[in-house]
């Protein structure tokens, strides 16, 4: 099997509409979208390298295994109205489409301290650097928000660190964002 190389956008949905609604919503150069029925959702999962950047949902019930593939991953997750089971930590429940599909806009159109989603992979920075690190995508497709504590905050420090971005890594015990260099 063939692994995604590029950014990728997972959707958790029995039937295909939402994954095709984001699909032609989002420019193709910031993820690849994928859609993932709840049963076959490790699957597709395992496409992803090193990991889904995100992941959308609107599936009636959460998949039994979408806490433990998020665990410790800097992965936000977003879904469509309110689900039976319960979502990972920090998941988004969004009421409406229109708030979904605004908070998707957000993620082309608005830096966050400058920086901003280089094509298929990585952040590009002020003078034009790309840098690859994935931990700082998620971080970046959370914020403000943040996300729960994951594996992996010294790598995406050190890429701060590393190439002087406008950032630092922000923690508590409960929450991980990124905020202005001072």
């Amino acid at each position: 099997m063939r692994r995604d190389i590029s950014r990728t956008l997972v959707v958790v949905a029995e039937q295909p509409q939402l994954w095709a609604a984001i699909r032609d919503r989002l420019d193709p150069s910031l993820a690849l979208v994928r859609n993932a029925r709840p049963a076959r959702l490790e699957e597709v999962w395992s496409r992803a390298d090193p990991w889904p950047w995100l992941v959308v949902g609107a599936a009636l019930e959460v998949p039994e295994s979408l806490s433990a593939l998020v665990a410790d991953r800097p992965i936000p997750v977003l879904w469509l109205r309110r689900p039976d089971g319960a979502l990972p930590a920090g998941a988004i429940v969004h009421p409406s489409w229109n708030r979904l599909a605004g908070e998707l806009d957000a993620l082309s159109t608005t830096p966050v301290f400058g920086l901003s989603f280089a094509p298929r992979r990585g952040v590009r920075a002020n003078g034009g650097t790309v840098v690859q690190a994935p931990e700082l995508e998620g971080l970046m497709a959370a914020h403000p928000r943040g996300l729960p504590p994951f594996g992996g905050l010294q790598r995406v420090q050190r890429a701060i660190e590393r190439y002087a971005l406008p950032c630092l890594v922000q923690t508590t015990d409960d929450v991980v964002r990124l905020r202005a260099a001072t």
